[in-house]
């Protein structure tokens, strides 16, 4: 400790902040990497079972798909005839016969089904009609009974059998690795067997079905498994087992129902996601090497590394230009306060013991007051300056000048007998004067309905034909008293906003009522409306307004939120906006403020 004390400023300040400094890096980055591995784990897991239950659904709307082609061909009436009459196959008129009704048929609706390569309808009588994908239809007899056919019998009428995949010699000379749905056939109404059949599917349509394009990252570390309760191998996304027994591996008694877990399979570990279907009864077995988290989790060594190295450089830099920086002028400082040490100061600071802070809290105190005299000084000289700036930019803006500038080009565009823009200038004009004037005072309806059809007008001018304004106010209502800008905004608001996309047809509703002692004002537009959760929200701001700041009414800022907050500071939280929207069929905006009749009664006749 007490070499400590002798040490300088400067190599304190350099050994305590790279050493905290450094220590607190250590523990984030060591936090860091546990956390992220531990979170990356869990995340593969969670991505392997949503791989897995996409794969197992969509393979089982697949089978689904191939069910009801079966389905199909199995109430084909044609089909039904030509099992339930037996045939003389070796008649070659019967052959052709059988070709052109059968064919056809099975064209039509094999041919849809890309990836079908083969249909098979077997008779009672031992013939095969096969079907061939875009090739022809043969017809044969077989002699020896398939395997499945004794299984088969025993389900019921509407079951149906999967048979593991197998290799089959299509008519071109090409072989293919396939699926096979069997099923029998019976005869409609009175549901007696009268064939079977088995159609057969590439086993490469499975590709098409795993979608692995939002997961590249997992590349060559992933393995996809299709396993048959007996151990067949239906499909394998890298090709080696399709076909095959699943070779070495152990299904343990948790792997009957969806799970995952980590397994060891041929010298590899995994993570496994397993998941059975009740449609196909295959087990979707998914994989995911354990390569994939060591790549990861050296990925992340290496960037904690990086990371690890360059703060401690930069931390090195930093504490030596800090020490540097703070050190060297207060060494300065010292120098100079010493001389002004020797003035009589009023000290307000004690002294710490510590000798270059000594010197600065001897000084400090004649500098706070030197400090206070000069802020008040200065506050003063921008408070003027910005006064100044504030009567200068007033003086800049003249509303009559703009005023009378206006109704200047509305009488030379009369004169000139341009009567659209004289009228637009005279809307414009009227407009701007409202807008000017007396803007804390409230104003008749007559008058801010005046200042809406100006808006309107300029508006109409605008777009043409596109919306227009219904209004429908009773006269008796127009001595009604309201807030200056009420309603212009709000309907500033549905033609911005409601009516933006509208080509034609838009229409702003415009409506009043008298509702005992409460004026009622509705604008309704028949626009875009707004998404559910944006009107909630918007309906939350209206009744949740707290009035912590005082409310300007000479700024800009005019929307619904301040219009709700002008009349309720005028009338009270009981009234104010309410707002009705629902997309594609337009808004709806409710206005309720207490019935007053306007009192200026010779303003209003004037006007």
């Amino acid at each position: 400790m007490k070499r400590w004390k002798k040490f300088t400023l400067r190599t304190k300040m350099i050994t305590a902040f790279s050493t905290v400094v450094l220590l607190l890096i250590t523990f984030i980055c060591l936090l860091f990497y546990f956390t992220n591995v531990h979170e990356m784990k869990q995340q593969t897991q969670s991505l392997s079972g949503v791989i897995s239950r996409q794969f197992n659904k969509t393979l089982e709307l697949y089978i689904a798909d191939i069910e009801r082609l079966s389905t199909v061909i199995f109430t084909d009436t044609i089909i039904q005839d030509s099992l339930d009459n037996h045939h003389d196959i070796y008649n070659p008129h019967e052959h052709i016969n059988i070709k052109n009704n059968i064919f056809p048929r099975l064209f039509n609706y094999g041919y849809p089904m890309h990836d079908v390569e083969k249909i098979s309808i077997y008779t009672t009588n031992r013939i095969v009609y096969n079907y061939y994908k875009r090739g022809d239809l043969s017809i044969e007899r077989a002699i020896l009974k398939e395997d499945w056919e004794d299984t088969l019998g025993g389900l019921s009428k509407n079951e149906f059998m999967l048979l593991p995949t197998e290799e089959i010699l299509l008519q071109n000379g090409t072989r293919k690795q396939v699926i096979s749905l069997v099923k029998h056939i019976y005869q409609i109404p009175r549901r007696h067997y009268i064939g079977s059949m088995k159609i057969q599917v590439n086993i490469d349509s499975l590709n098409n079905l795993l979608v692995l394009n939002d997961h590249l990252e997992l590349g060559d570390h992933i393995r996809v498994l299709i396993i048959t309760e007996e151990n067949d191998v239906i499909y394998d996304n890298n090709r080696e087992l399709t076909g095959e027994k699943m070779r070495n591996f152990e299904f343990k008694e948790e792997m009957d129902n969806n799970s995952f877990g980590e397994v060891s399979w041929e010298n590899n570990d995994y993570l496994y996601t397993f998941e059975k279907s009740n449609y196909t009864d295959w087990r979707t077995l998914i994989l995911i090497s354990d390569m994939f988290i060591v790549s990861e989790q050296k990925r992340i060594q290496s960037f904690i590394i990086y990371i690890g190295l360059l703060s401690t450089i930069i931390i090195t830099f930093v504490s030596i230009w800090l020490s540097h920086t703070i050190t060297e002028p207060l060494e300065k400082i010292m120098a100079k306060m010493t001389l002004v040490e020797k003035g009589k100061l009023k000290e307000r600071m004690e002294i710490t013991g510590n000798e270059e802070m000594d010197v600065l809290n001897r000084v400090y105190n004649k500098m706070l007051d030197s400090i206070n005299r000069l802020i008040r000084e200065v506050y003063e000289s921008k408070l003027a300056e910005k006064d100044a700036k504030i009567i200068a930019l007033q003086s800049q803006i003249n509303p009559h000048f703009l005023y009378n500038t206006l109704n200047i080009m509305k009488s030379i565009s009369r004169v000139k007998g341009v009567e659209e823009v004289a009228e637009i200038s005279e809307a414009l004009s009227d407009l701007f004067k409202y807008s000017m004037k007396h803007l804390r005072e409230p104003v008749p309806l007559m008058n801010e309905l005046e200042h809406v059809h100006n808006y309107m007008k300029i508006q109409n001018y605008r777009f043409g034909k596109r919306f227009k304004l219904q209004c429908s106010i009773d006269e008796e209502l127009f001595v009604a008293s309201l807030p200056k800008l009420t309603i212009q905004p709000i309907v500033e608001n549905a033609v911005n906003h409601g009516l933006s996309d509208v080509k034609n047809g838009g229409l702003v509703e415009l409506n009043g009522k008298k509702n005992g002692d409460i004026l009622v004002i509705t604008i309704k537009d028949n626009g875009k409306g707004m998404e559910k959760d944006k009107v909630e929200a918007l309906k939350e701001r209206l009744l949740s307004l707290t009035f912590k700041d005082k409310y300007d009414s000479e700024g800009s800022g005019i929307g619904l939120i301040n219009i709700q907050e002008r009349i309720q500071l005028l009338y009270g939280k009981t009234f104010g906006l309410r707002i009705e929207s629902e997309q594609n069929f337009g808004t709806t905006i409710t206005l309720e403020i207490p019935f007053v009749i306007y009192e200026r009664r010779k303003e209003l006749d004037g006007q």
